[in-house]
């Protein structure tokens, strides 16, 4: 037997303070208030979760919230499309209740909310056969007091294809139509999530769903020779349709517009 050893047989209290000794200095740090114990820094950046560091990390920033869906005003059919040829759709029903002056052009949807809109619309277009540029429909917005022509990309899924554009606040805007081989015309208005506005503010009839003709009105019209003459702008739609589009001449045609003024040479 050693020297060392017999020291500790001999004197088991040693042997007890040296045992102590080597688990303080093994054992790791568990609190602050450890007296032998180092606290390491942490090796967490701002960003990780707790769980993937060795301590927890002070002043750590919450992932950010995810965007909820939009909200849906409306999402239903959109009637008054014709079979053939191209349509415009587009009118200020606020001017037209109250006689006051659009701010844009009476024939453009007003979007007078304070947030943005989103008109959506989607089409059925044939799959089965061959039909060239006349599977998809002809479609583009026209935008503010200069019908600025907009044309945004088509949209697939499945044989659904559709087109989209987002309307700013005070902004008025119409859109044309033609649906050549497609079929089923759908109307989608969304706004932000966090948003409230209803079809109302954002410009839109209460039931786009529905195209109910509004005979035309008789007026009075001061023609440019001083005289005046029986005039009329003609019949519109309940839900915003004014009636066939004219490609060529960029606007479109009124059942029952007329004007007896002297025609001009």
């Amino acid at each position: 037997m050693s020297t060392r050893t017999r020291a500790l047989h001999r004197w088991p209290w040693l042997a007890a303070a040296l045992l102590t000794a080597a688990l303080l200095a093994a054992a790791p740090a568990h609190s602050a208030g450890d007296a032998v114990a180092k606290v390491q820094p942490s090796d967490c950046r701002p960003r990780d979760a707790d769980s993937t560091c060795a301590a927890a990390v002070a002043g750590m920033t919450a992932p950010p919230e995810q965007r909820l869906p939009d909200a849906t005003l409306y999402d239903g059919p959109l009637a008054g499309v014709p079979a053939n040829g191209y349509a415009y759709w587009g009118f200020d029903f606020i001017s037209d209740q109250t006689g006051l002056p659009s701010p844009v052009r009476p024939d453009e949807f007003i979007n007078r909310s304070g947030v943005p809109v989103t008109i959506k619309l989607s089409f059925a277009y044939p799959t089965g056969h061959f039909c060239g540029n006349d599977c998809l429909p002809g479609v583009e917005f026209v935008i503010g007091p200069g019908w600025a022509k907009r044309d945004p990309p088509y949209v697939f899924a499945g044989d659904t294809v559709s087109v989209s554009y987002a309307i700013d606040p005070g902004q008025g805007y119409g859109w044309v139509i033609g649906l050549w081989q497609a079929s089923n015309a759908r109307l989608t208005v969304t706004i932000p999530a966090s948003s409230r506005a209803t079809l109302g503010d954002v410009g839109m009839a209460a039931m786009p769903s529905i195209a109910t003709e509004v005979a035309a009105v008789m007026r009075t019209c001061a023609c440019v020779d001083g005289t005046s003459a029986a005039c009329s702008d003609g019949s519109h739609f309940s839900n915003g349709l004014m009636g066939y589009w004219t490609q060529t001449f960029r606007t479109y045609l009124r059942a029952g517009a007329f004007n007896n003024c002297p025609s001009q040479r």
